[in-house]
């Protein structure tokens, strides 16, 4: 670990670390509530609604990677968006970022609850009159405690949970292989769809399986040989993340037979209530819920915090917003005070009690985050063509379009209460910038200023990083092909 005199953060994170920093924070919420309950309304449609929302995740991940090597800084799209565009868009940026990953963090400390209530009553234990904002709460305390204590301890406990998960994911997989029903599936598509306005909101819930793609960016002051890592990340993560939700929707789809879509449509953990519909009641429920409730959820919850809480670091920093909010812990170099911040966040979200309206929320800060991002990239190319740029996007430029279209699209047809909301939180980046941070705006600094010289890897531990990249590499192309793979044998068998 690169050791850092005085106030700073600690460069800790290494490819791994990164990978599920990121994963953890995408696979969980979306997958386990109301991305997969749209099953409930596709059928198994939901491959290709699943398939499409990574194609339109792929060109921002690799443009993404062009940025965060060039500019690994905490705080990201900020960061990002200071430079290519204005400070205007920057604050606008990162409390669009801020509001999103809290709430798939809040979101997901519900949809622990969810599943941990239906994991304690299939052994036994009704605690079903305990308050799931309750226990959601208790849980961001305790991850506050975690983010607290630093960053090399949070990214050794995420890894921990990715793991954790994936073992369980495999072991369920292998365990309900004989359940299924292939006839369950009725080929690719469904014989009806519902109506294109409809299709339209339930594509964008399914995205959201995918926003926080990016997450290990914000953290790309806390990483090590970023020039090499955050790309290497981003372009493994974003497939990880289809393979994982590909699976374990095509398992949904197999277990549950058509007459209880109804419930799934409506259903606040899906896989549990749609096993229960199906009569796969004790161990099944059982080991599901210890695997998402203790693996994907906890990772989630995690980078929940300690993303955000660097964005509201550096935009502290920066005087975009209060000072007090950058302060770092002499002993543990993590932004305490920013990361205090976003458990009050957590807090105020987890007591709407709704993660429908979470995620609609979440879902458009991040398109609009990710927009501002696009137009930052091609700001960069703009105002700083001499850039060294370790790693660059293949057509970049084009990509940058591409997604502003497709998030635009997303946008129209998303959920009218939480446009509202979104709106409100851009008016008031825009009155609190006016107000306050516009007076206190200092010269950006220089590339080298702010960001130092970045070290190189000595010969062997470069051998050592590939070696690691090679091995994410050659796994996720593996669980990427069986992931598309599985959903041939039902139109072949």
């Amino acid at each position: 670990m690169e050791k850092n005199e005085g106030g700073q953060l600690v460069r800790a994170l290494g490819l791994k670390e990164s990978i599920s920093m990121t994963i953890g924070t995408v696979v969980g919420v979306g997958l386990f509530t109301c991305g997969s309950s749209q099953i409930g309304y596709v059928g198994s449609g939901i491959i290709v609604i699943t398939f499409l929302s990574l194609l339109i995740s792929i060109w921002p991940c690799l443009i993404y990677g062009e940025m965060s090597a060039a500019l690994p800084c905490a705080g990201g799209t900020y960061n990002y968006a200071k430079r290519g565009l204005n400070r205007v868009w920057a604050n606008l940026a990162g409390w669009h970022y801020i509001i999103s990953v809290v709430g798939i963090g809040a979101g997901e400390t519900l949809a622990f609850s969810n599943y941990f209530k239906i994991l304690f009553g299939e052994l036994g234990i009704n605690i079903e009159g305990v308050d799931s904002r309750i226990i959601a709460i208790v849980l961001v305390l305790f991850f506050l405690i975690l983010n607290f204590r630093g960053i090399e301890m949070s990214g050794k406990a995420q890894t921990g949970f990715i793991f954790f998960f994936w073992g369980c994911a495999v072991a369920w997989f292998l365990y309900m292989i004989p359940h299924i029903h292939l006839d369950y599936f009725d080929g690719i598509a469904m014989d009806s769809l519902p109506p294109f306005k409809e299709m339209m909101y339930i594509f964008g819930l399914v995205w959201w399986c995918y926003t926080g793609f990016e997450t290990c960016v914000s953290m790309g002051a806390e990483t090590k040989y970023p020039q090499y890592t955050l790309p290497r990340a981003l372009k493994v993560s974003v497939f990880l993340v289809f393979a994982v939700n590909a699976l374990f929707q095509w398992f949904l789809v197999g277990l549950v037979p058509h007459e209880f879509y109804h419930i799934l449509a409506v259903a606040d953990a899906p896989y549990a209530e749609g096993l229960r519909a199906a009569g796969l009641v004790g161990f099944p429920i059982i080991l599901l819920c210890i695997g998402i409730a203790f693996g994907g959820d906890l990772s989630t919850i995690n980078p929940g915090i300690a993303a955000p809480a660097r964005y509201i670091y550096t935009m502290a920093e920066d005087g975009s917003l209060p000072k007090f909010l950058c302060k770092v812990h002499p002993k543990y170099k993590t932004p305490y005070m920013a990361v205090l911040v976003v458990g009050i966040i957590n807090i105020i979200l987890i007591a709407t009690g709704s993660i429908n309206y979470i995620a609609s929320v979440s879902l458009i800060s991040l398109a609009v985050c990710y927009m501002i991002g696009c137009l930052a990239y091609l700001g960069l190319k703009k105002h700083y063509p001499d850039m060294n740029r370790p790693y660059r996007a293949p057509a970049g430029t084009v990509g940058c379009y591409v997604t502003i279209a497709a998030y635009t699209i997303i946008l129209i047809f998303a959920d009218r209460i939480a446009l509202l909301t979104a709106a409100v939180v851009t008016v008031a980046a825009i009155v609190y910038w006016a107000l306050f941070t516009r007076k206190h705006e200092n010269k950006i600094p220089s590339i080298e200023e702010e960001i130092g010289i970045l070290e190189e890897p000595s010969p062997q531990e470069k051998a050592k990083m590939d070696k690691e990249y090679r091995i994410w590499k050659a796994g996720t192309i593996l669980v990427t092909v069986i992931a598309l793979g599985i959903y041939i044998i039902p139109v072949l068998f």
